[in-house]
């Protein structure tokens, strides 16, 4: 995707919902034609303001792309707590371009198995939801973690992305009293837990969360045999506010 097919458009937010402590979601109008694949992300800027830019992975359904499209934001910084001071339909002076991003997800794959830690599971969303919307996706796996259940982002829709066909692990980083109550599994994930829950040696699996998970899962699950191309990672920075 370059510059000059996708060019800088104003977005008109629709609507924004806090998900969980900390993040938000901010649904925008879409520009005209637009569409994306699951994966892609925008870059966002102020207009007073051009050098500072943020990219945020595009978390909606792509089938509605057309009308309307979300990201995720952690509400950490200058950037995000400007963002999280817009009203709907408000003149703002935000600017956005995009899609970018060859880290995608179309549906050609057997069987994904997506791995995440904190936000890193919010273009996992998009992925899910062209499975759900019926679009051709194959067998979908998702492996979140969180520190804490109440920062399980999207666990309110769990059961949806199950019907769906799409099989959900959540686990807890860090269980302590507040999370007594929780019966899933906890700890960080490792290659040997989601190669147990793949089962199935043919699977690709996209990784997206904190750096240090992100390479020790690629660095185990390539030395038990599975082949490099068939690890997908992507690196936003580090996610430890909510992992």
């Amino acid at each position: 995707m370059t510059a000059s097919v996708h060019p800088t458009f104003t977005p008109r937010l629709l609507s924004v919902r806090d998900e969980v402590p900390g993040v938000r979601v901010f649904r925008f109008a879409s520009p005209p034609a637009f569409a994306f694949v699951p994966g892609q992300f925008l870059m966002f800027h102020f207009a007073d303001d051009p050098k500072t830019w943020r990219a945020y992975s595009l978390c909606s359904a792509p089938g509605c792309a057309a009308e309307y499209f979300e990201v995720a934001v952690g509400m950490v910084g200058a950037f995000s707590e400007r963002l999280g001071r817009l009203t709907p339909d408000a003149e703002a002076g935000l600017c956005a371009r995009g899609p970018f991003g060859r880290w995608t997800y179309d549906g050609s794959a057997e069987h994904a198995v997506l791995v995440s830690g904190g936000t890193g599971i919010t273009p996992f969303r998009a992925m899910v939801l062209l499975k759900a919307g019926g679009g051709a996706a194959g067998r979908l796996t998702v492996c979140c973690s969180a520190r804490t259940p109440e920062l399980l982002l999207f666990r309110s829709e769990y059961a949806d992305w199950q019907k769906a066909g799409a099989g959900v692990v959540a686990r807890i980083t860090r269980p302590d009293e507040s999370t007594r109550r929780w019966k899933g599994p906890v700890g960080r994930w490792t290659a040997p837990d989601i190669a147990a829950i793949a089962a199935d040696p043919a699977a690709v699996y996209y990784l997206c969360g904190p750096n240090k998970m992100v390479a020790d899962l690629r660095e185990g699950l390539q030395a038990a045999g599975t082949p490099p191309e068939n690890v997908r990672t992507e690196k936003w920075g580090d996610y430890s506010d909510l992992f």
